[in-house]
């Protein structure tokens, strides 16, 4: 009886590192909580039959107590493994990204939108923080001309990532918004442009924009076009 009171045991024992190996991938500095990234449904074809099979079904992220296991708050959707997570260095206020089309995995990068979302412990809770309308990078679109081609101006949307970066000791946030669009008439021009925001909470936590700083338009010019 023993040996199989050990395997049962041991089997638990490895459950459990596994749940609590995932709910640290992203551990607040006080390890008191984590950030669980989730999954996103997987399947395959069957080949006889041509149907879908699910292989396993989407479980969606959640911030994690690490003592207990418990879920403190659910997320609406999974995360992505391109997403970034930071927490404040008191683990009071965390910040992520999200690409939030659950189908864009299966696409090209390009047409990429991401959003940053925001939470607050309350002491007994975390709170969603609503944040103000970030500026959109303006961009500047030169006159291209190419020997047998109309000239004109047909634009198409690139990418819009807005990324945490950091949090500052004042309690602020710091994030980039990353802004691409490219003119497809004569030649292909690609053009983005990065504006580095600091977001800061008053005492109620309210976000409001403190401060934003624009870097240097790109452009990427495709003359095999």
């Amino acid at each position: 009886m023993r040996p199989i009171l050990l395997v049962l045991v041991s089997v638990r024992l490895a459950i459990a590192l596994l749940l609590a190996e995932e709910a640290t991938n992203f551990p607040s500095p006080d390890r008191r909580f984590a950030l669980s990234v989730g999954s996103y449904a997987t399947g395959h074809s069957d080949s006889a039959t041509g149907n879908w099979i699910i292989d396993s079904e989407k479980k969606p992220g959640a911030i994690v107590d690490r003592a207990s296991g418990n879920v403190v708050l659910e997320l609406p959707t999974p995360l992505r493994e391109e997403d970034k997570v930071i927490w404040s260095a008191d683990s009071k206020w965390l910040a992520f990204n999200h690409r939030g089309n659950e189908t864009a995995e299966f696409t090209s990068a390009w047409g990429k939108t991401t959003e940053v979302t925001v939470y607050f412990w309350n002491g007994a809770s975390f709170e969603k923080v609503k944040l103000p309308e970030l500026p959109e990078p303006e961009l500047r679109f030169k006159p291209y001309k190419k020997a047998g081609h109309p000239s004109g101006l047909e634009l198409h949307f690139d990418k819009d990532e807005v990324t945490p970066v950091r949090w500052l000791k004042s309690g602020a946030l710091i994030v980039s918004r990353d802004y691409g669009m490219t003119h497809n008439t004569a030649v292909s021009v690609s053009y983005s442009r990065v504006y580095i925001i600091t977001i800061g909470f008053d005492a109620k936590h309210v976000a409001f924009v403190q401060n934003i700083t624009k870097e240097k338009q790109k452009e990427k010019v495709d003359t095999d076009n």
